[in-house]
This record gives C-alpha cells, structure tokens and sequence, in this order.
C-alpha cells in the first residue's frame, strides 16, 4: 500500500553467521590439548612424590604447635631440630619394640584362629550356627586379609615398594623439616598472591580455621585411636587371645570411625575369645561396649566441640578408601582431606 513502511531488510532476511577457524586456532587447540595430556602424565608419574610430599606438609602440620612452643624459648632451627631427633628416636623405638612381634603374631593369629573355628564348627552349642555360617572360611579370609589392609594393597604391591620405602622415608623426613622451618612463610606468601584485600582476609580466616580446626580433630583422633589400640592389646592379652598386637592395630583403624568403631574393630577379639569360653567373649563385649560409650560420650563428643564434626559415614568412606589405597598413612590422609574439606565449607559459609 502506499505509505506503508517496508519491513527491515533484517526482518525480510536474517542474517546467518559463519565460524571461521584459522590455523593459529587449531595449532593453539592442539598445543593446549598436547599440554593438559603431558601434566596428567606427569602427574600420574609422580604419584608416590606427591604423596611424599602430602605425608611430609602433613606431619609438619601435626607437629608444629610442638615446634611453636619451643620456638618461644629456643631458636626456631634448634627447636625443629630436637623435634626431629625426638621424632627419630620414637620412631625407631617403636618400630625395634613393635615390627618383629607384630609380625610373629600375625603368623600365630593366622595359624590358629582358622584351627579354633573349625573347633567351633564340629563341637559345642554353637556348632550348626558356626557351620551354617561357613566360619571357618570366614576366619581365615579375615586373617589373611589383616597384612593387606594394615600396609596398604596386596602382597606383591608391598614387595614393589619395599625398596623405595628407605628413600620415601628419607623424602619426607627432608620435606617435613623444609615445611617445619618454611611452612608459615610459604602460607604468608601464598596469601599476598590475592591482590583483593577482602578477599585476602577471607582467604587467611579460612585457612586459620582450617588449620585449628582439622588439624586439631585429626590429632585428637590419633590420640583416641592409640588409647583405643592399647585397650584392645591389654583387654586381649588378659582374655589369652592369639595376636594380641595385629589385633590391636585393627582396632586402633576402626577407632577412627566414631560412634561404633572400636567395638565393631574388636569383634575379632570377642569372637577369638568367644571360641575358647563363651562367658570370657561375653566379658570382653560388654567391657569394649562400655569403652566405645566412654569415648563417643565423653571424648568424641569434647572433640567434636572444639574441631569439627564429621560423623560415621564421612570418616568410614574416606577411612577405607585411602586404606585401599596406601595403608595406614592414606587411611588418616584421606579422613584429614575430609575434615578439611568440611571446616573450609563451613567457614566459607559462615558471613
């Protein structure tokens, strides 16, 4: 009509848009691919490095407020210095004291836990349950399994490690000492890499909080768990239990998981107890029930209170997961990851 506007030619024909990809493009795609596939083999290679390195700023983190209190009233070098020698000396002395008779009861543990089931399974009252149960079988898997679990992995994994354990050693011992005597500074530094004043104090507050607070539940925790450990080794030597030490040192793993832990660790020393006289297991039960209600009561509780609170299934999955994978060691790894993880996101949470 006339008069009438035409409609925009944008209208009439939308435009259509084309993706051109220049060579620069595709040499800067390849390289940056090439280069993220090269740090994940790097990474994958250096695996047992890193974790050395995680032991060791771990340990330092540990022991630090040992290394704080002598720092005010001797020189910092010398106060790490006595840390470590004393650190040595434990060490060494709990491993002279410990290792041969861990491993001599272990080799007792396995050979008549699996003789007193079968015992269990062919007389007394609890025969048809024992043997129903496969108990036997069961006993001996348990027992088999105890090494594996309390070094981390399988027996050929440990014979492929046991000659680098002298290095790994030296590694983190080396590293332990650098973070002792660096460790602040390198946090300092790490902290003035954020330009953004606000966020560098939140940065800082964060961190502050999860040094007290994880730190301290994982310190506690060890504390609790070797409290634990020599209950079970006493309460076993006095019920006449085999291997009394590997036994133990189950319990100390249990005891990280709260709530249950130590009385379900020490289902083994009840059940061994249990075969020989089934009023001495019942004994030992009710005596490792009433530890496991002192500690969740009064010492998980006052824990709890001052660090953080994980509960159960956290400590259980990460407990075994870093058990699976290193033993022991990546066992409290893994929890102190959690516990970390959880104070970082509460106090990231809190305004």
């Amino acid at each position: 009509m006339p008069g009438t506007p035409d409609l925009p030619e944008a209208l009439a024909a939308p435009a259509r848009g084309r993706i051109r990809i220049s060579g620069r493009s595709i040499v800067l795609g390849v390289a940056g691919i090439t280069l993220a596939l090269l740090v994940l083999r790097i990474l994958s290679s250096a695996t047992r490095v890193l974790l050395w390195a995680v032991i060791a700023a771990s340990t330092a983190a540990l022991v630090f407020p040992v290394i704080d209190r002598l720092g005010r009233r001797i020189p910092r070098g010398i106060a790490v210095a006595v840390t470590a020698l004393g650190g040595l000396l434990l060490i060494g002395g709990i491993t002279y004291g410990l290792v041969d008779g861990v491993v001599e009861q272990t080799d007792v543990l396995e050979r008549r836990a699996p003789a007193l089931a079968r015992e269990l399974e062919t007389e007394g009252r609890f025969a048809e349950a024992a043997t129903e149960a496969d108990l036997s079988a069961r006993v001996e898997r348990f027992v088999e399994g105890v090494p594996d679990r309390l070094r981390g992995g399988s027996t050929a994994d440990a014979l492929r490690s046991a000659t680098t354990r002298g290095l790994a050693f030296l590694a983190i011992l080396v590293l332990t000492i650098f973070f002792l005597l660096h460790g602040p500074n390198l946090a300092a530094a790490a902290a003035r890499q954020i330009h953004d004043e606000d966020r560098r104090a939140t940065v800082e507050r964060v961190g502050a909080a999860v040094y007290r607070r994880a730190f301290g539940y994982a310190r506690g925790s060890i504390a609790m768990a070797a409290v634990a450990g020599l209950f079970a080794y006493a309460l076993a030597r006095a019920a006449s239990v085999a291997g009394p030490a590997p036994l133990a040192l189950w319990v100390v793993l249990w005891d990280l998981v709260p709530l249950l832990g130590a009385t379900i660790g020490a289902l083994p020393i009840v059940v061994f107890a249990g075969v020989a006289d089934p009023v001495k297991g019942l004994v030992v039960l009710a005596a490792f029930a009433a530890y496991q209600v002192l500690e969740y009561a009064v010492f998980q509780r006052r824990l709890e209170r001052s660090t953080v609170k994980l509960g159960p299934f956290l400590t259980t999955a990460a407990g075994f997961a870093g058990l699976e994978l290193y033993g022991l060691a990546g066992a409290l790894l893994a929890v102190l990851a959690v516990a970390m993880a959880a104070v970082a996101l509460d106090e990231s949470t809190t305004p």
